[in-house]
């Protein structure tokens, strides 16, 4: 697959991998998420995701529970993260999937209460941060420099599915900017 820059996040041909519709579970999720959908979907999703991360108070995770500290924020119980672990670990299509993962998806919409965009929007976050947040621990621990999450995919104007380098734009670059960055920074200085 090739490996571009990430400047190609800001031009409009490149879109995100389509995924499809589920009636629950992770492809319920994925289909519902602004991560994964271009055009009047995302601009719709992502401004939820926005008023979301507007309206949290959070503080710095102490004890290396960021997950936990996002879960209060929400008004979750922190029992709810060994789920948000198994949706994050399968949240990319192209990462390994599991009936477990399905099930704790369906078990995190029906605790935030219905199967709608804005309960998407508060699993979306919950389940990007982990995964992000988790990988940046990683790498601190390591000693690694770099983004947390190295690469991201797009469909390039030719139908081919390419990774995007993001090396120089860790929070990603254009209208799929990482909307957390300002959540980033508090939860993990």
């Amino acid at each position: 697959m090739d490996l571009l820059g990430s400047d190609v996040l800001e031009d409009e041909r490149y879109l995100v991998p389509a995924v499809p519709h589920g009636a629950g579970g992770l492809a319920w999720l994925r289909a519902s998420v602004p991560r994964f959908c271009d055009g009047p979907p995302h601009a719709r999703r992502r401004a939820l995701v926005d008023a979301l991360l507007a309206g949290l108070e959070v503080g710095p995770a102490t004890g290396g529970e960021p997950t936990a500290v996002l879960l209060r924020a929400l008004g979750l119980p922190a029992r709810c993260a060994p789920d948000v672990a198994l949706v994050a670990a399968a949240y990319q299509p192209h990462a390994p999937q599991s009936a477990d993962a399905d099930a704790a998806a369906d078990r995190l919409v029906a605790r935030c209460g219905r199967r709608d965009e804005e309960t998407a929007a508060r699993i979306c976050v919950l389940v990007q941060a982990h995964g992000a947040l988790g990988a940046l621990a990683t790498a601190r621990r390591d000693g690694a420099t770099g983004p947390p999450v190295p690469t991201t995919r797009r469909v390039a104007p030719s139908g081919r599915t390419v990774e995007v380098d993001l090396t120089g734009a860790p929070f990603g670059r254009g209208r799929h900017a990482c909307p957390g960055r300002a959540l980033t920074e508090v939860l993990a200085p």
